[in-house]
């Protein structure tokens, strides 16, 4: 699908002149205001603009960008899939391929807002600390623009405590035969400790290498759990095991299969290190359609192969064997490298807050620092994964991914001024964007309710790694 198509990639196009003050104007030939009277643009064609600016073309580029989105989003939501495939039915494979669909929409959503806000505000052409904050902010106002920075803490910080929960997982299966005697708890003590001082680094474009780390050794991790399968599949002669899940397993998988494509909360903070930001748009559809062959063969294969006895973390179900243990270096590599990635925006957002400096410097190390000792906190508070993950999904994710972009979007869209040149979105696109926002509300909601009664429930309760006793 093309940026032109269907309003996935509206943007804008930068080109400079030398001129340091940036000037909009049309671009010939733009179908979107020819034989308008008014200069109305739709949203369905991309919005072709010429600014002029001193700013060079420093930064991310389109494949370093997909790269960022794929790296960061495939870890842990690949590993959790084929259990929740197996609790939701059938309808889940289903649900996987929407939710990747709708979650690729969104993100091109945040890209269309983040080219209006620039438009309209030349404060916000260099590179911001905040920008789904900012797009809150200019879309409704402040309280938008916090209700979204307290979603992106949540979110991203769950998010992380995940994938340190996750390698401390992997860690204690790899050094069984070695040290047997040192549990998750510890694990998960030492690999903090040995994330602190690479989480000081300032934004994505200080550690790109980690991006291109992380999605290799995914994909590579992929390819070995599924041949795996393959391999499992084919040595099983027993029927495979299968039985009816209520609601409440369906909404846990919902939240589950949510976090798997939760990394919209990341994306303004990669386009803003773009050098050529109008083209978010290619970047999002290259990194989506990349997650998506990473994860359909795993999550299927996975529901058809173990069906019941599918482990909350794939890995785990998979037979011994060379491939196993390969897969299991590379995923632990691949969580170690996406933490980098997802914890950075919750950093750069309390710094903001803060008002620390954008340079090296003891005070970003102290924050950072801090926030790493909270993580071990709760993960050692709670540490099965699957619990923070469903809880997540459901919330924050649902909202960031789901129900913010098309409804930022809108009310952008919406808004009007003399000097703003007027968009349309047709009928159709705008009642598909109020289908997702319900969709999320109302999914989500029911997510987030199972979620939290089955991590405050009797017997799915877990003891802290801390307790006594």
């Amino acid at each position: 699908m093309s940026g032109k198509g269907k309003g996935f990639g509206s943007s804008a196009r930068y080109q400079s002149t030398g001129s340091r003050d940036p000037i909009w104007t049309r671009v010939s030939g733009d179908p979107g205001n020819e034989g308008s009277a008014d200069g109305s643009r739709s949203t369905d064609e991309k919005i072709q603009l010429q600014c002029s600016s001193s700013s060079t073309g420093k930064g991310l580029n389109v494949t370093s960008a997909a790269i960022f989105i794929a790296g960061e989003m495939a870890g842990s939501g690949v590993l959790a899939l084929p259990r929740a495939l197996v609790e939701a039915g059938w309808i889940g494979i289903v649900l996987l391929v929407v939710f990747c669909f709708n979650a690729a929409y969104g993100g091109s959503r945040l890209g269309a807002c983040w080219a209006i806000v620039e438009e309209r505000y030349p404060e916000y052409r260099e590179r911001v600390r905040n920008p789904y904050a900012t797009i809150a902010f200019r879309a409704v106002g402040r309280w938008g623009s916090y209700l979204v920075s307290g979603c992106i803490q949540f979110t991203l910080f769950g998010a992380g405590t995940v994938y340190l929960q996750l390698a401390s997982q992997i860690f204690q299966d790899l050094m069984s035969d070695v040290l047997p005697q040192v549990g998750i708890c510890v694990w998960f003590i030492f690999i903090a400790i040995l994330l602190t001082v690479p989480m000081w680094l300032g934004s994505p474009k200080d550690f790109w290498v980690v991006g291109i780390g992380a999605l290799l050794t995914t994909a590579f991790a992929c390819v070995f759990i599924f041949a795996q399968m393959v391999m499992d599949g084919l040595n099983n002669t027993e029927p495979v095991p299968f039985k009816t899940h209520g609601f409440s397993n369906f909404f846990l998988s919902f939240g589950t299969i949510l976090f798997a494509f939760g990394g919209a909360s990341t994306f303004p903070t990669i386009q803003n290190d773009m050098a050529e930001k109008h083209q978010f748009s290619k970047s999002i559809l290259i990194g989506f359609a990349t997650i998506m062959a990473l994860y359909f063969p795993v999550a299927v294969g996975g529901y058809f192969v173990y069906g019941e006895l599918v482990d909350p973390n794939i890995i785990l179900s998979l037979g011994h064997s060379s491939l196993v243990s390969m897969a299991n270096v590379l995923m632990a590599i691949h969580l170690v490298l996406a933490f980098l990635i997802v914890i950075n925006p919750v950093c750069q957002e309390l710094e903001e807050i803060f008002q620390v400096p954008h340079e090296f410097c003891l005070k970003r190390c102290g924050l950072r620092t801090i926030m790493m000792c909270i993580m071990v906190f709760v993960g050692e508070t709670v540490p099965k994964f699957g619990k923070i993950l469903s809880l997540v999904g459901g919330s924050t994710i649902t909202l960031l991914t789901f129900v913010f972009p098309p409804l930022f979007y809108m009310v952008l869209c919406d808004q009007k001024r003399v000097d703003w040149p007027e968009r349309l979105i047709p009928v159709h696109m705008r009642v598909y964007m109020w289908e997702l926002i319900l969709i999320g509300l109302v999914g989500g909601t029911a997510s987030t309710y199972n979620a939290i009664l089955d991590i405050f429930s009797a017997e799915s309760m877990a003891k802290p790694c801390y307790w006594p006793w």
